[in-house]
């Protein structure tokens, strides 16, 4: 009996030992199906200082910088549990950057925990909406940036539950090497601290909640060279720029019609003096929508238009050529691209302008693809690391039915991943 008693006593400490050798280690990522997929209990822990004497509220600092994971090459996740007091800050009304900025660091920070943000000085993205093989409302998009990293964040504090994609190197020059040109890595040296990552969600580049409600943000020209911040829309309500308003559509909203009545009740303001911004929408239900601000007024775009695609602009056309109406149904598309290498400083804005990109896109785009052949459709818009320096930061294909995110980094179609929020959040 003594005997049998003891060896059931060491099967059970083997399995307990099994399991604490799992726990400790950071389960890395697997392909399932050529495709991996992202949870939060991927990656290896980040190991940088946390500064916390900078944090005002130091407790959900310390468990939202603690889930910061490096999941692979410049791929980070983090999950957002710090209240950003989202019906505060728009009860603010501000109107300017500098005023937006100072309010959200007073509240978020101690003196000497915060710094200003990165301006990027490039942003060309593009995207389009289309259907799978079951009739299910996909939103594919590139982010075009400034060579940073990817910081996938599930913010379940505010409102409803959702994530967003973001860019670190916006948010502090201490986490981009400007003599590189490289971010690879920043998040993890094991010097900088990660205090201002709690800045991130203000600069939310596309994004899903719950509910299915996606988004991604296109750059526009700005031609109102007077005003320093231009109000897009007048006279609706409080103030918001594109910082807040992702935050808040993505925690308030669940339709595409909820964002135009949301919209429709606050005024718009330019958060950034060199660009101006528009949004492809779509949501759970099959709707989706084109929203922009002409004539200081929104304007939203549904499915009458002939190519459901979007983009900004590297040059300076006039301002009705992005106008989404006219936009795909007047030009006549481009064909001359620079052969790689060739591509120089003086040359990127005319040959790889967003029409042209857009163009070189459609040419491969269908209304029925598949989610990876939606992703494959978006590497054919994508911008060259030959363009001056100019690089694809990540393409995703939005599910919203689903709740699903199809996504890579850096063209990269080697390493395709994806995430189910309905598991997620």
């Amino acid at each position: 009996m003594m005997k049998k008693l003891f060896f059931s006593f060491m099967a059970l400490a083997a399995i307990a030992l099994v399991g604490c050798k799992e726990t400790k280690d950071d389960p890395q990522p697997q392909p399932q199906d050529g495709i991996i997929q992202v949870t939060h209990q991927l990656g290896e822990k980040v190991t940088n200082p946390l500064n916390l004497q900078w944090c005002k509220d130091s407790v959900s600092a310390k468990a939202t910088l603690s889930s910061l994971r490096h999941i692979s090459d410049v791929f980070y996740y983090m999950d957002y549990q710090m209240d950003m007091q989202l019906d505060n800050l728009l009860a603010g009304n501000y109107r300017t950057r500098d005023a937006f900025d100072k309010a959200f660091n007073d509240m978020m920070f101690n003196p000497g925990g915060e710094e200003p943000v990165y301006t990027p000085q490039r942003i060309a993205c593009s995207g389009f909406v289309c259907k799978n093989e079951q009739g299910e409302l996909l939103l594919g998009r590139n982010f075009d940036g400034d060579f940073g990293p990817l910081l996938m964040m599930f913010n379940r504090t505010n409102g409803a539950k959702y994530v967003q994609m973001t860019d670190p190197c916006y948010n502090s020059l201490i986490y981009i090497n400007l003599e590189t040109k490289k971010a690879d890595g920043m998040l993890s040296n094991g010097k900088a601290s990660l205090h201002r990552l709690l800045r991130q969600p203000l600069l939310t580049m596309d994004g899903m909640n719950e509910y299915g409600l996606c988004f991604g943000a296109f750059q526009l020209p700005k031609f109102d060279t007077v005003n320093i911040a231009p109000i897009y829309q007048e006279g609706h309500g409080d103030a918001m720029g594109a910082n807040l308003f992702h935050n808040l559509i993505l925690s308030k909203c669940k339709t595409v019609k909820d964002v135009e009545t949301f919209m429709s009740q606050h005024d718009f303001v330019t958060n950034n003096t060199t660009l101006n911004v528009h949004w492809l929408m779509a949501d759970a239900t099959g709707d989706w929508a084109m929203f922009e601000f002409w004539d200081n007024e929104l304007n939203v775009y549904r499915e009458d238009t002939l190519y459901k695609m979007s983009s900004n602009t590297c040059t300076p056309t006039p301002y009705e050529w992005y106008n989404i109406e006219n936009y795909y149904r007047s030009w006549i598309p481009y064909t001359a691209y620079p052969k790689p290498g060739e591509a120089t400083k003086s040359n990127w804005q005319s040959f790889f302008s967003s029409r042209i990109r857009a163009t070189h896109m459609m040419n491969n785009y269908h209304p029925i693809m598949s989610e990876m052949e939606a992703l494959k459709c978006l590497q054919e818009g994508r911008y060259s690391i030959e363009v001056y320096d100019h690089l694809t930061n990540w393409s995703c294909v939005y599910n919203p039915k689903q709740r699903t995110i199809l996504f890579c980094l850096r063209n990269d179609m080697s390493k395709v991943y994806k995430v189910d929020l309905k598991k997620e959040l």
